[in-house]
């Protein structure tokens, strides 16, 4: 998935949709803006949009909503239409951004019909390798792909927490147990 505005940031600056948080007792003060993003698959119909709730003051996301255009069919029945995405970062306020994003769509035709049109134009430069910004999808795509470089990963045991449980079993706190003797004694394993 990739934001729209990669390829249309005047689209984009000038259509994206803000939630201004101001009296809403469940959500902080200040400004949500709904980040577009499409999928970069050439031939795929997936007819969707992930949707990123970006807090513009603190510059993070707290909500990733996944919109389907239509009911899905067989056998995805069960995801249902508009969803928390799974696999991308949620927060305390995720559920209200849900349930403001379900209402926007439940009463705001001209938004659902620009999120439908905007994935139209996207999926006609995915689609399209004659079109002149393809090529930038595929490079996108292609900085993902698995010449990547991988993500650093611990070869060795995470360090015990103070606060854990002993890894000795006493049933002690580590800071109050093996750590201490780790402090004291030069031949302590820890």
């Amino acid at each position: 998935m990739i934001s729209f505005d990669y390829l249309f940031p005047d689209v984009a600056k000038d259509e994206v949709r803000a939630i201004h948080a101001l009296d809403d007792p469940m959500l902080p003060t200040g400004t949500f803006l709904l980040v577009e993003l499409y999928c970069e698959e050439s031939g795929c119909d997936c007819r969707r949009v992930l949707l990123s709730v970006y807090w513009a003051e603190r510059k993070q996301s707290v909500a990733t909503i996944n919109y389907a255009f239509e009911p899905p069919e067989p056998p995805f029945e069960d995801e249902g239409q508009v969803f928390l995405d799974p696999l991308n970062p949620q927060s305390p306020y995720s559920s209200r951004f849900l349930a403001l994003f379900e209402e926007m769509i439940a009463t705001d035709e001209a938004y659902r019909q620009r999120l439908i049109r905007h994935y139209g134009m996207w999926k006609r430069v995915v689609d399209d390798p004659l079109h002149p910004d393809h090529a930038k999808i595929e490079r996108a795509g292609a900085d993902r792909g698995p010449d990547r470089i991988a993500p650093i990963r611990r070869t060795s045991p995470k360090p015990v927490s103070g606060n854990a449980p002993c890894p000795c079993g006493s049933g002690r706190r580590y800071k109050k147990c093996c750590k201490d003797i780790a402090r004291t004694s030069p031949r302590s394993p820890f």
